[in-house]
Formats: structure tokens, sequence, C-alpha cells
């Protein structure tokens, strides 16, 4: 297993254990003054329990279908990947170079150009481009973003990110106004990378570092900002907020404007 990976996947169990283990001592917490103060008995411990696992499980699952809505849109405003054979053909070509499976692909219909991959298993991973992602690059730097993509994917990052956004950043998925609440903890756990590194990684495998560049350049000259929740902000290629119209000094610690990424870009 590769080391990276599994450091991104012992991360995600992290997560899922902590996740569990707030529904059971939550419902314990119920569940033992209902067993002592009302007489029910010691039996309701149990059931309060076994209650607690099913929502767990439940919120799980409702968090990826919320994620992918958010990300995506109603299914009836995705554009259906097979309408684009350019995107299918750069994925599958990349996929062979990266050594992943080809995820399912979508096209959201935004003019914003952006792209991004989610999804809690590396062999089940979705990748999404805008519209506005695909108008505007040609096609070595398409194959560009997808090589960024795809490693994160390859290395456990956006499975990572995908369960620090379903797990820790659910309340807001639900009800984007809790955002606040848990901003902190969402982007402290979606900190253990850097756009610099993530960069780096897609760049020493294409070994042609100015296609990532001229991307970026021409994601930022399109405009980067999406309608997608600010909780989903953590799994897009570019900060909804990095464009030219936001300082740099205002994006996460883990998070860089495309200019200063460019820029080092260049340098490689």
């Amino acid at each position: 297993m590769d080391p990276l990976f599994a450091i991104y996947r012992s991360r995600a169990d992290k997560l899922l254990a902590e996740f569990w283990a707030a529904h059971l001592v939550a419902a314990a917490i119920v569940g033992v003054p209902v067993a002592l103060f009302t007489g029910l008995g010691w039996w309701v411990l149990p059931i309060a329990l076994a209650a607690a696992c099913v929502l767990a499980a439940v919120e799980l699952a409702a968090g990826e279908r919320r994620l992918q809505r958010a990300l995506v849109g109603a299914v009836s405003g995705t554009s259906d990947a097979d309408s684009h054979p350019r995107l299918e053909n750069v994925v599958d070509g990349v996929c062979l170079l990266v050594g992943v499976p080809v995820p399912t692909l979508a096209v959201a219909p935004s003019s914003a150009a952006n792209a991004t991959a989610f999804g809690r298993r590396s062999d089940r991973s979705t990748l999404v481009v805008t519209q506005g992602l695909l108008d505007a690059l040609n096609r070595i730097e398409l194959e560009a973003v997808v090589a960024r993509l795809l490693t994160q994917i390859r290395d456990g990052r956006a499975a990572y990110l995908t369960t620090a956004v379903t797990t820790v950043g659910f309340p807001a998925l639900l009800w984007p106004a809790l955002w606040p609440l848990v901003q902190a903890r969402t982007e402290r756990e979606a900190s253990t990378g850097s756009d610099f590194d993530d960069d780096a990684e897609a760049v020493r495998l294409t070994r042609y570092p100015p296609g990532l560049a001229d991307a970026l350049e021409t994601m930022s000259a399109n405009g980067v900002r999406t309608d997608a929740p600010r909780v989903t902000w953590p799994l897009w290629l570019a900060d909804p907020r990095a464009d030219a119209a936001v300082a740099p000094d205002s994006l996460p610690d883990y998070r860089a404007d495309l200019e200063t990424r460019v820029a080092v870009l260049r340098e490689f």
C-alpha cells in the first residue's frame, strides 16, 4: 500500500470512528438517565445504542448523497458525460497513466471553470467538471486538471476530504447556515495537505508543469466561484474564493490563490 494512501486512509478511519463514537455516547447520555429515573429498566439502553447506530448509518449515506447533489446539482441539471467524448477520452487515458479505476463522470451546468473529485472509497469516486471548465480549457490543460484530480483519488486524499465533509461537516450539508459552527474543524481536517503539494504530485505524473499552470491561469480568467455550499469548498480544485477578486490572505492556510500556484508551477 502506498504510504500516502495509508496515511489518508488512517485519518479517514479515525474520523469515522469519532463519528460513530459520538452517536453512541449521545445515546448513552440519553439512555442511562431514562433507564435510571423512569422505571423502564436497563433494556432501554441497548435500544438507544442500536438506534444511534442506525441513525449514524443513515447520516453517512445521506451525507454522501447530499454532497453529490451539492457538487453536481440536481440530476435533471447534470449533463451526461457520454455527451462529452473529449472528457471521457482524456479521463480514460489519464486513468491508465495514474493507475486508478475510471471514476464516474459528471458535468455540472455552471459557467465557473472548476472541478472536483469525491467519494469515500477511491475505487468508487466521482469526477465532476463544470461546463465552464470544459469550454475554457484546451486538451493539454484538461489533461493536467484531470491528472491533478486523479492523483488525489489515487493518494486517498479525495476519500479523506469526502469523509471529513460528510462527518464533521454533515450539519452544514443539511443546513448551510450551520457552516460557521463546523468551519474551523472541517478546514483543520482539510489542512493536512496543501494546494502546492497536490499540484506537485500532478506534475510529477504528467512531467509537464506548464499544462497545469496554463489551466489554472485560464480558470482564474474565467472565474472559479461556483454555487456549491461553502462546506464543499475544500474539495474543489480551486477554492471558490481563490479568484482575482479575493485577497490571498482571506484563504485558509492550506489553500493558495491561483496566481501564486501558477508562479510556483512556472518555477518547476
